[in-house]
């Protein structure tokens, strides 16, 4: 991920507060659920109007809650002393401001804030957090636009080297759909499902395989190997996309593209789904073939 930010981040101190910032915009406070950090915290920020972001974690179930508020401290301290039931037992925060009181900070903007925190519901979810938030997308003018997108951009590059993320959120049309989210979808579509699971499953009495791919510059690099190579060798059964509109295709049609004859023999072949505006490609080395009408809409 791009280094171009810079990131510093400082040792706790005594009400184990840490301390984190790029050299451009963003600055964090980590604080544990303690009113005295709570407090100090607000007295760094000279007891006036903080607006930005907060994400309340509970970390053994990897549980997150992600708000906004215009005034930092007074939410986290109604958070503190009366927190809702579904992210109660939250033990920590990280607060996100661009290091500016109300007066003079871009998260002063009430759509900028609803904006970030439902990216941010997005992200952490696609990095297999329980996210137990519920956002809403804005209408942005133009301004508004150029901000988010530039505290996103930060922000993503700020939760990498926080080490709370470890992969962004895919270009529209290609985010990762989930276990769940994937499952009902089939069943809308009227697919029979014997057996599911999150690598594979029994779907319409065929053997499936789920695989989301990695983002490559060819496209998303899905590669068969051991026993997942033999079902495409012998083409039994099929594979499933989870991203976007889905790709549910057989291995007989992936195996149309495989025109070399000793790809068979090697340990792994690797294929590529390109996602364009208004079709998808399968690429392996130089053939491609247009796989659109296998995309199932959500």
């Amino acid at each position: 991920m791009e280094n171009r930010f810079g990131y510093s981040e400082y040792p706790p101190n005594g009400e184990k507060i840490v301390r984190a910032r790029t050299n451009a915009q963003i600055r964090s406070w980590e604080l544990p659920r303690s009113t005295k950090a709570l407090e100090k915290f607000n007295q760094e920020i000279g007891k006036i109007d903080y607006p930005g972001i907060y994400l309340l974690f509970e970390t053994k179930p990897n549980k997150i809650y992600i708000g906004e508020a215009k005034n930092l401290y007074k939410r986290l301290k109604t958070h503190n002393s009366k927190p809702e039931e579904k992210i109660k037992d939250w033990d920590k925060v990280i607060i996100i401001n661009d290091g500016r009181p109300a007066t003079q900070s871009d998260f002063n903007d009430n759509v900028v804030r609803l904006t970030i925190e439902e990216y941010l519901i997005r992200l952490f979810k696609a990095n297999k957090y329980k996210v137990v938030a519920q956002g809403e997308k804005q209408n942005l003018n133009p301004l508004q636009k150029v901000i988010t997108q530039s505290l996103i951009e930060e922000l993503n590059f700020f939760l990498y080297k926080k080490n709370l993320i470890t992969k962004l959120i895919a270009n529209k049309g290609q985010e990762q759909v989930m276990y769940d989210d994937l499952k009902k979808i089939l069943l809308r579509n009227k697919y029979n499902i014997s057996s599911f699971t999150a690598y594979e499953g029994i779907v319409n009495n065929e053997k499936v395989f789920i695989r989301p791919g990695s983002e490559k510059k060819k496209g998303w690099q899905v590669t068969f190997r051991d026993v997942f190579k033999n079902h495409l060798k012998e083409e039994d059964g099929s594979l499933i996309i989870p991203r976007g509109g889905i790709i549910f295709i057989p291995f007989s049609e992936i195996k149309k593209v495989i025109n070399d004859t000793s790809a068979f023999e090697r340990n792994t072949i690797d294929v590529f789904f390109a996602f364009d505006e208004d079709k998808v490609l399968l690429r392996y080395k130089d053939a491609e073939l247009d796989v659109t009408k296998f995309l199932i809409n959500n």
